[in-house]
């Protein structure tokens, strides 16, 4: 392992002194205009006596209308034994209330021109309704009773359940989710965020009760943030929820808070076993910081700069330069408590090592050497604009306040995303790849052949079974 490390870096050296020469663009090109940030929505935000947070996003001018009951509690919180209890509960939801069938749902919201839908995160559970602006009041009547009052039917749990585990059959069937759900594990250790899906056995195992249970947990008016975008005065919507969702009271204890992650350990590199495979499936990675911690930022020009754009260095490298995979992926994905980051690529399996050690080369580069003021500048670009197209829409916005509010942030950050992103420095970003980019700090998974990628990896140290 110390002799590959050492080989990366001289490489990140030697790149320094041959840096890869930008393409040619056509003359005559415009400059590009300045980057404008998200206006910061007038959130009005208001407290029912009960608890539940409410916040009102009103804009005029388009007859729609989006509102969202965000609660914490999300796989993060499945009990131990019965991971994936997420993935039923946020199905079954759907399929009925005290009063209203699965049918009545949706024939009730399909009125007024209205679709509901139900997810989660690795913190939280989302109901969403979006439609016509002046079906707003029974949008919200639906909601809050799919909220309060679902009724669990026993055909509706064993379809979600049945779903679920055929769900689970086709995923592992691809040599890509083994990968994964082992990286994760590998990464956070017993940690919830380490595991990424049910098994056979908890599907097995789990019964309407415990649904019952998380539900009772997570829906509760004191950890809930009912979020409208739209078309909606505040005042209607405030005596609206207080019809609606004003009554409403917590069953028992609720959500735990989870943990922090656990600290980074030794660099690991784990083998997940595939005979026969023609391919390798590499993963590397490690946690990062969290979206309310001051390099949460720098790390995500850090990354794009690195790997997170088409044109960034890594894709140049192994996919432009060398031709070891098609469609390399690498993401700072966020959750409550920090980030993952994440490298993704299928490489041939005469050149797993090689792949491997040119990842290595470009996390190293980050930290030895400054970004050029046109990689910076193109990064900024990137996010600012990414981030400004994917809030266009109310829908997405809702969407992005939900996840603040679970994050702990405040509504302001939506207007403050792109100014702060501008505000990185080429010298925050060396800093923060020396941070946490370094290659002796991530974790390494790879699924496949091990006879026959076994020489590849051998140089960058002992490969370990994943468990």
């Amino acid at each position: 392992m110390k002799r590959a490390l050492a080989l990366v870096a001289a490489c990140v050296v030697a790149a320094a002194v041959h840096a890869a020469k930008p393409p040619v663009m056509p003359k005559d090109l415009p400059p590009y205009g300045q980057d404008k940030p998200l206006p910061t929505p007038q959130v009005v935000e208001s407290r029912l006596p009960n608890g539940l947070t409410v916040w009102v996003v009103q804009r005029p001018g388009f007859p729609k209308v989006t509102a969202l009951l965000a609660v914490r509690g999300g796989s993060a919180a499945d009990p131990a034994q019965l991971p994936g209890l997420s993935d039923v509960l946020t199905e079954t939801l759907k399929g009925g209330t005290a009063t209203r069938s699965a049918q009545q749902i949706a024939q009730e919201l399909q009125a007024v021109g209205a679709d509901l839908s139900v997810n989660s995160s690795n913190d939280a559970t989302f109901v969403d309704v979006s439609g016509l602006a002046a079906g707003l009041p029974t949008m919200l009547a639906v909601l809050a009773d799919v909220a309060r009052n679902p009724s669990f039917p026993a055909e509706e749990f064993e379809l979600a359940r049945a779903n679920a585990l055929q769900g689970l059959k086709a995923a592992e069937s691809t040599p890509e989710f083994a990968v994964d759900r082992a990286f994760s594990a590998a990464v956070y250790g017993g940690h919830p965020y380490g595991l990424i899906s049910g098994t056979e056995a908890s599907y097995a195992a789990l019964t309407r009760e415990a649904l019952v249970k998380a539900w009772q947990q997570r829906f509760r008016p004191e950890q809930a943030l009912l979020l409208v975008v739209g078309a909606a005065e505040p005042r209607q919507v405030n005596l609206a929820a207080s019809k609606e969702l004003g009554s409403w009271k917590g069953i028992g204890d609720g959500v735990a808070a989870t943990p922090a992650p656990p600290p980074l350990g030794p660099t690991k590199i784990l083998a997940v076993e595939r005979p026969g495979s023609v391919q390798s499936e590499v993963r590397v990675g490690r946690p990062m910081p969290g979206p309310t911690e001051a390099d949460f930022y720098p790390v995500q020009v850090a990354n794009t700069i690195f790997g997170g754009a088409f044109s960034s260095r890594l894709v140049e490298n192994i996919r432009e330069d060398k031709g070891y995979t098609y469609s390399p992926r690498i993401g700072v994905n966020a959750s409550e408590k920090g980030s993952l980051l994440r490298i993704r690529a299928a490489v041939r399996n005469e050149v797993t090592g090689g792949a491997l050690l040119e990842v290595f080369y470009e996390l190293d580069r980050m930290g030895a050497t400054l970004p050029t003021a046109d990689e910076l500048a193109r990064a900024k670009r990137y996010l600012s604009g990414i981030f400004t197209l994917q809030n266009q829409t109310q829908g997405a916005v809702a969407g992005t306040l939900a996840r603040y509010w679970v994050f702990g942030l405040p509504p302001a950050a939506l207007g403050e995303y792109v100014p702060k992103v501008n505000a990185v420095t080429a010298e925050k970003v060396r800093e923060v790849g020396q941070r946490y980019f370094t290659s002796r700090s991530q974790t390494v998974v790879i699924g496949g052949d091990v006879a026959k990628i076994q020489a590849e990896v051998a140089p960058f140290g002992k490969v370990e079974p994943a468990p």
